[in-house]
């Protein structure tokens, strides 16, 4: 072969691995991002392998924590009473920064902190989803008005971040304590039990049928007399309350904030059920509510049972059961944090 000939097959072969080193470069670069399907539906352009996240709003913040991936976060993505019990025992949690308030977000704050993608409730204004994408964060939107879209925010969360296996395991230990709650109510329940689901703002605030906690009641063998209701928490009046009469009055917030006292006394509900009988309960717990969309809420299908069908649940020690669920997915018990239960 002449020489001109070798140094042309020289040429094409360095040409030929410039091109294939390029394809592998920009296989490689494309490999760096993944596309998922949010919870709304949206296509969303993530980093395949996220080393900084925030989550606004502590359903995805309890899962993060019970995926025991919280040393990813940049803030602190959990709130209100159970933020309060871990910054006490938990230094690391202390130390993150507290980015939301309410429903307010320091949009430049959390900005700054640089995370790669951002978990967000469904229900969060898209305008201010739209301030974080314009700044280049992707968002991430997850629910959890059924246990099953809370089951699948697991599932979306863990699959971004890598970890399958620990979403799977979260999920079966908060199915197996449905399951235990249906096996022991199967056959046993002729008439599920009428009650009336309370909101943390008054007892004239209703839990409605689109709502997580008529499916918690569902799950404890009980009936929510409001479920023909929809939205949100809604306000009915005291004679809407007397028709229905309910056998048991759960209020939603365990600081009684409109008194167990004052509604027993009340004479417009002298002729329902639940006050003859006082049969009135604050749902737990003081460190985070149990009928709050996330798959914790479980416990309060436990609570909820054991407190509709006590001869069914005699040897379940409540308190024991919810250290045992805190302890594995949020790496302290529920009385380390201060837990306790009404």
């Amino acid at each position: 072969m002449k020489p001109r000939q070798w140094f042309g097959f020289l040429i094409l072969g360095g040409l030929l691995i410039l091109v294939v080193s390029g394809c592998d470069f920009l296989s490689t670069e494309k490999a760096q991002t993944l596309t998922i399907t949010d919870q709304l539906g949206r296509k969303v352009e993530i980093p395949r392998h996220p080393k900084k996240i925030a989550a606004l709003h502590h359903f995805g913040g309890k899962i993060v924590y019970s995926l025991n991936m919280q040393h990813l976060l940049v803030e602190r993505s959990i709130y209100g009473l159970e933020a309060k019990a871990l910054e006490k025992i938990d230094p690391a949690f202390a130390a993150l920064p507290d980015m939301v308030q309410g429903h307010n977000y320091n949009v430049e704050g959390i900005v700054s902190l640089n995370p790669e993608l951002i978990f967000a409730y469904a229900s969060m204004d898209t305008t201010e989803m739209g301030r974080f994408e314009n700044a280049g964060i992707p968002v991430v939107a997850v629910k959890g008005e059924t246990l099953e879209e809370s089951f699948e925010a697991v599932r979306l969360i863990s699959d971004v971040l890598d970890c399958k296996e620990k979403g799977e395991t979260y999920i079966k230990a908060c199915q197996d304590l449905v399951d235990m709650v249906q096996s022991r109510l199967k056959g046993r329940v002729e008439k599920p039990v009428a009650v009336l689901f309370a909101g943390p703002r008054s007892i004239y605030s209703v839990a409605t049928g689109n709502m997580l906690q008529t499916r918690i009641l569902e799950l404890s063998g009980a009936v929510n007399v409001a479920k023909e209701l929809s939205g949100f928490w809604a306000d009915v009046s005291p004679e809407q309350i007397a028709k229905w009469n309910p056998e048991v009055i759960f209020m939603g917030s365990y600081l009684d904030v409109y008194g167990r006292d004052q509604i027993l006394e009340n004479p417009q509900f002298r002729t329902i059920t639940a006050i003859k009988e006082r049969k009135i309960f604050s749902f737990p717990s003081n460190i985070g509510w149990w009928d709050y969309p996330a798959p914790h809420c479980v416990l309060g299908v436990v609570w909820s049972a054991k407190t509709l069908y006590p001869d069914l649940f005699r040897d379940i020690d409540m308190t024991a059961t919810a250290n045992a669920f805190y302890k594995q997915f949020t790496g302290h018990s529920f009385e380390e944090l201060g837990g306790r239960l009404p």
